[in-house]
This record gives structure tokens, C-alpha cells and sequence, in this order.
């Protein structure tokens, strides 16, 4: 349901009323303080109206833009973001530099059928605005959520000794799989893709690096036991294989590849999620 407020002066009455009445017939709410009453209990009505409104409609003349309480329902519009429209409805007035700076209707020389589609216009480009802006939200923290899931398996921390491994030719296989291998399995879920293309195209492109590097080390090191727990290491018949040498250099770049496809991703973070904590590493 939209609620619309109408700020006005008393001596615009006429006019007001007379857009309140159109309004009503197309919008379920239409707020406007009909008996300009005062006191108490009429200020902290106003403001329970102006805090239920989407639209908040500035009638604009001299007396409305000197008037105290004009002003005071405008501050607490803005304090609130609401959606501000100043209407002009007395030709030659003085419009303050800060509504200057605001989209204004014309409607001096009375409520027409253009200005009042003006109005509509207005009021339909910003519910679409919000809506839009509503739906930017919601697709962004569902990028954290996957982000929030997915981090701890390629945190910075991981991926260095990762590689430190790679490079030592001794890869804690259990450690391996319980990061890389989840972290991949994970990506495979469509709810773990980003809406963000940017940011998904930076994590594929690191996808792509990992899926690289996991299948060269088993092509280049063999599963054995150490102290009791599995590794990835060099084969005991490496000395006999003449182009192991050559394998165990190629995963060497695969991993610097990871490495480095990190690096960018999280530059990437910082730009699409700059308050993205990467200390819960």
C-alpha cells in the first residue's frame, strides 16, 4: 500500500484539497492534515504520518516555505529519506536552493491533466526505484552468505601453505580435501554462484586454477602415508621417470597460478564487498 503526505500551507487549502481528492482515487492512502489544528497530540500525529509515507508532497508558496511547521515536517521527511516532490502551486515564489536541487511539478497555474501524470510519473519511477534498489540489496547479502560460506576453505592463509606444500612436494592430502575439494563441491551448488558478475567471473576464473592444480598433482605425486596420515608426495620410482622433473615443474605453476588467481580475487572482494571481513580467516 503507498502513503502519500501533503505539506501545505493554509492559504493553499483550495488547491490541496483538490489534489487530495484526485490522489484518493488512486492511491489507498492520501495524508493531509484536513482542520490545521494544533498541540500536542497533532505534532506526534503528523510525525506517525510523515513516517508511514513513501511520498512526502511539499505544496511550495512563499507561506508554506516560511512557515515553521512546513519546515519542520520537511526536515523530518528528509531526516527520514522519504521520497520528497515539491509542487509548485503559486507562481513568483522563492524556492530555497535545496529544493532547487529537487525534480518540482508545476502546478501554479492549477491541477491539469498533464501535471497531475507528472505527478503519477514521479510517483511510479520511484516505487520502481526502490523496488530496484530493494532487489540490489537482497542479491548483495546473498553474495556475503556465499562469500560467508565459502571463505573458510580458500581463506589466504590456506592457499599459501597450500602452495608452500605443493612446492615442498609433501601435501597434507586430509587438509587438501577438506578445503579444496569441499570449496569445489560447494561451487558446484547454484546457490553458491554469485549474482554479481564480476565477482563470479573472478571466482570461476580461480575455479579454473584449481581444478588445474588438482588434477596435475595426481598426475605428478602419489598418495602415501607418513607418521600415520596421508600425503601427496613424490613418487618412491621418481628417479626412473625421466619427465617427472617436468610434471613436478608444471604443478609448481599450477599452484603459483592459484596463488596468484587469489590475489586477484580478493582485490575483487574489496572492490564488490569493501566491508567484507577477511579476518574471520
Amino acid at each position: 500500500m503507498t502513503h502519500i503526505f501533503i505539506c501545505y500551507s493554509r492559504v493553499d487549502s483550495a488547491i490541496t484539497d483538490q489534489l487530495g481528492k484526485l490522489l484518493r482515487k488512486a492511491y489507498n492512502h492520501v495524508w493531509f492534515d484536513e482542520n490545521l489544528h494544533g498541540g500536542e497530540e497533532w505534532w506526534a500525529e503528523i510525525l506517525k504520518e510523515i513516517a508511514r509515507c513513501h511520498h512526502f508532497l511539499y505544496m511550495m508558496s512563499d507561506e508554506s516555505i516560511q512557515s515553521e511547521w512546513c519546515r519542520r515536517e520537511l526536515d523530518e521527511a528528509r531526516r527520514l529519506s522519504k521520497h520528497v516532490v515539491p509542487i509548485l502551486v503559486r507562481a513568483r515564489t522563492f524556492v530555497p536552493l535545496e529544493l532547487q536541487k529537487l525534480q518540482h511539478i508545476d502546478m501554479s497555474a492549477g491541477v491539469t491533466v498533464e501535471t497531475l501524470n507528472s505527478l503519477y510519473a514521479s510517483l511510479i519511477r520511484s516505487i520502481n526505484d526502490d523496488q530496484s534498489s530493494i532487489s540490489k540489496q537482497k542479491q548483495r547479502a546473498a553474495d556475503r552468505r556465499a562469500l560467508e560460506r565459502l571463505w573458510p576453505f580458500i581463506n589466504g592463509s590456506t592457499i599459501e601453505k597450500i602452495c608452500g606444500e605443493v612446492q615442498q612436494s609433501k601435501l597434507d592430502w586430509e587438509d587438501y580435501t577438506s578445503h579444496i575439494t569441499k570449496y569445489l563441491d560447494l561451487r558446484a551448488k547454484t546457490r553458491d554462484r554469485f549474482s554479481n558478475i564480476v565477482l563470479e567471473e573472478a571466482f570461476e576464473a580461480f575455479d579454473d586454477t584449481l581444478i588445474r592444480l588438482d588434477g596435475q598433482l595426481g598426475w605428478t605425486y602419489e598418495l602415501r602415508d607418513s607418521d600415520g596420515r596421508a600425503y601427496m608426495m613424490e613418487p618412491a620410482k621418481a628417479k626412473d621417470d625421466s619427465y617427472w622433473f617436468e610434471k613436478y615443474n608444471r604443478v609448481v605453476r599450477r599452484s603459483t597460478d592459484g596463488w596468484m588467481r587469489h590475489i586477484g580475487l580478493v582485490e575483487t572482494i574489496k572492490t564488490v564487498l569493501p566491508d567484507f571481513d577477511f579476518d574471520k580467516e
